[in-house]
């Protein structure tokens, strides 16, 4: 933990605990590559008193929701780095006052200082004045060697759902239905609620659960498209790992980075079942599916694929007076 005297990171989570929550990914891929630029405390709501380790971190209690008061231990002459900047969140750190606030999402909160920035997690290179770092996505090249074992095919189409929590009882997403009658003679697999679910001509031919990220990324290498419904508003970490595959991606419009790493890597986006039809006919053409292939690997790989990048363009944030 910073002492009194040292000027270091201190990351406000709201959403640490969180492990299914793409914002506690990021905060965590922010909070490794801060540590490796100066001293880091990591300060989530809580009970206050001894310290909870947590792998690299030791976390420090804020009080409970609508509670919340800064350690008296760590003062404020310090970078912040807050993951959801919410009402409370804010109020906090404007009594506080730290030497300079970035924050990943702002949620409701609308009231804070103008000098607090927003950091980008997906820099688009649109010219904007808001910093932004690409955050590092590793993945295991081992996935690639062997096929997911509950599978005896590869060159699938691949769905990620967009549903939770449908227990595999509702049969398959529209898009999966879409997908499967235009192309009777393919697998579509689709992954939700962590089972993997094989179609084939409308008829669902078996399911196996999904119980590692490398059961996931095994999947992932292996398709022919990976087909995001649901991409998450921050990283689309799932659309980064594909392309780091050789998997090209298609994704709905307007739906976040996804749509940069769609447009950058050689993938598509789609707005209507005629688009994402006529985008997966494109990946069934080997000429085209290994165009995007080497496209979105390229793009991956330079953006996304180098710890040291963004330990660099953090440490440069972070040392800004």
């Amino acid at each position: 933990m910073l002492r009194m005297t040292e000027r270091g990171t201190v990351v406000v989570s709201c959403h640490w605990r969180d492990r299914r929550s793409e914002l506690s990914y990021a905060t965590r891929l922010i909070a490794g590559a801060a540590s490796r630029c100066g001293p880091v405390s990591v300060l989530v709501p809580g009970a206050t008193g001894p310290s909870e380790p947590d792998g690299v971190f030791d976390l420090e209690g804020l009080g409970e929701a609508g509670e919340l008061r800064w350690p008296v231990e760590i003062s404020g002459d310090h970078t912040v780095v807050v993951d959801d900047l919410t009402p409370e969140v804010a109020a906090l750190l404007s009594r506080v006052e730290p030497r300079a606030v970035f924050y990943l999402t702002a949620g409701s909160s609308d009231g804070h200082p103008p000098s607090w920035q927003r950091l980008h997690l997906v820099d688009t290179e649109s010219g904007s004045a808001q910093p932004s770092v690409n955050v590092h996505i590793p993945v295991n090249p081992l996935a690639e060697l062997h096929r997911h074992h509950g599978f005896g095919f590869t060159g699938y189409q691949l769905v990620l759902s967009d549903r939770l929590g449908c227990g595999n009882e509702e049969g398959a997403p529209p898009a999966v239905a879409w997908l499967s009658s235009a192309f009777h003679d393919a697998h579509v697999l689709v992954v939700e609620d962590a089972v993997a679910s094989a179609w084939r001509g409308r008829a669902l031919r078996g399911r196996v659960t999904v119980d590692t990220r490398m059961d996931l990324w095994r999947l992932i290498a292996h398709a022919n498209v990976c087909i995001d419904l649901g991409p998450d508003p921050y990283i689309a970490r799932e659309c980064i790992e594909a392309l780091r595959f050789g998997t090209p991606i298609i994704v709905p419009e307007h739906s976040g980075p996804a749509v940069v790493h769609a447009r950058e890597g050689g993938g598509s986006t789609f707005g209507d079942p005629g688009d994402l039809l006529a985008a997966a006919t494109e990946m069934r053409n080997e000429q085209k599916r290994s165009a995007a292939s080497d496209a979105g690997r390229r793009y991956a790989d330079q953006r996304f694929g180098d710890a040291g990048a963004l330990v660099t363009r953090l440490r440069a944030l972070l040392s800004q007076e």
